[in-house]
């Protein structure tokens, strides 16, 4: 007797995978303005930091001073805090037009492929059906 399997519905699958690809949709853009001007302002969800050795820092919440650049490290939320001319750039997480934009259309030529190909086969076993009589 051969054990019960629940395969995974074809629709979570499909789901899972687009949602996968919405990672696709963000880069990395350089923070508007010089450090000196974003001193003060609203603090910076997801960003990474690069300093002058060449390091690249990935931080929360970061919030830039004059005197230096603090944010939090980790899922631990460790505060991390770097002296402003140690740091080189701010990059934040932004959403990119362009790989969404890819991402759409290929999901969508995915889909139509799909249906066109569930199409073909259900076309496929009623070729040879004889039609059923119509009454007047």
């Amino acid at each position: 007797m051969r054990p019960l399997r629940h395969p995974l519905p074809r629709r979570v699958l499909c789901a899972v995978l687009l949602l996968s690809q919405l990672t696709a949709c963000m880069t990395w853009r350089p923070a508007r303005g010089a450090l000196d001007q974003q001193a003060g302002s609203e603090p910076i969800r997801n960003s990474r930091l690069t300093l002058r050795n060449g390091t690249q820092i990935s931080l929360h919440d970061v919030t830039v001073r004059s005197d230096s650049v603090i944010g939090f490290a980790g899922d631990a939320r460790e505060r991390r805090a770097f002296p402003t001319p140690d740091v080189v750039s701010i990059a934040q997480r932004e959403l990119s037009v362009g790989r969404s934009s890819i991402v759409v259309v290929g999901a969508l030529a995915v889909a139509f492929l799909v249906v066109l190909g569930a199409a073909i086969g259900q076309l496929g076993n009623n070729i040879g059906a004889t039609p059923a009589p119509s009454f007047p």
